[in-house]
């Protein structure tokens, strides 16, 4: 019985040409995806972190989290890890307010009710005047205190701080009431 002839590959002359529209650089304005380092510690460590998060496994995720921290230069990075960070000493130790971050602490106590604590937090050496997180969360809890006025006036920082603020508050129901009332519709753009 005869063998068959076995397909020979095609010789380097005989693939396609590729197309020189298809090597060449990205159209203008159009920027390649960032490129992140294979060899980022900050991000081995947050991807450790997120993997014993998910495993409920509290310490490890405690400890891979404050390493992120520390390691990373990148804020984005930085961030993200003090947010997993605080979750998993909440589910560590119980309900434990933040340490390190007064804005989260005074996030913190403005969720659990105690708007008193979370505004002195904010207003604390003055943050809420140089700080548009503090000058923001401020704004909310004398809205939802219904000291409009109040609320007006360190909204109105806020937005001077960072216009997108503006853009939360028509968003926030914190600020429901103050958006009804003529005299503060500016702050929010509406005429």
């Amino acid at each position: 019985m005869a063998k068959a002839a076995k397909p020979k590959s095609p010789a380097p002359s005989d693939s396609p040409k590729r197309d020189e529209a298809t090597t060449a650089a990205p159209a203008k304005g159009i920027k390649p995806p960032p490129t992140i380092a294979a060899d980022d510690p900050a991000l081995d460590a947050l991807t450790a972190g997120l993997a014993a998060l998910q495993g409920k496994d509290w310490k490890q995720a405690i400890e891979r989290f404050e390493a992120a921290v520390e390691l990373s230069d990148r804020p984005e990075v930085k961030d993200r890890a003090r947010q997993f960070l605080t979750a998993s000493r909440q589910k560590a130790g119980g309900e434990q307010a933040p340490e390190s971050d007064p804005y989260l602490q005074a996030l913190y106590e403005k969720n659990r009710g105690n708007l008193a604590e979370a505004l002195e937090i904010s207003r604390k050496g003055g943050r809420d005047q140089k700080d548009e997180r503090f000058a923001y969360l401020a704004a909310s809890i004398h809205a939802v205190e219904d000291r409009l006025d109040e609320a007006a006036e360190v909204l109105a920082r806020a937005v001077e701080l960072n216009p997108k603020n503006r853009i939360h508050a028509f968003h926030d129901p914190d600020f429901a009431e103050l958006r009804k009332n003529r005299d503060f519709r500016p702050l929010f753009g509406l005429a």
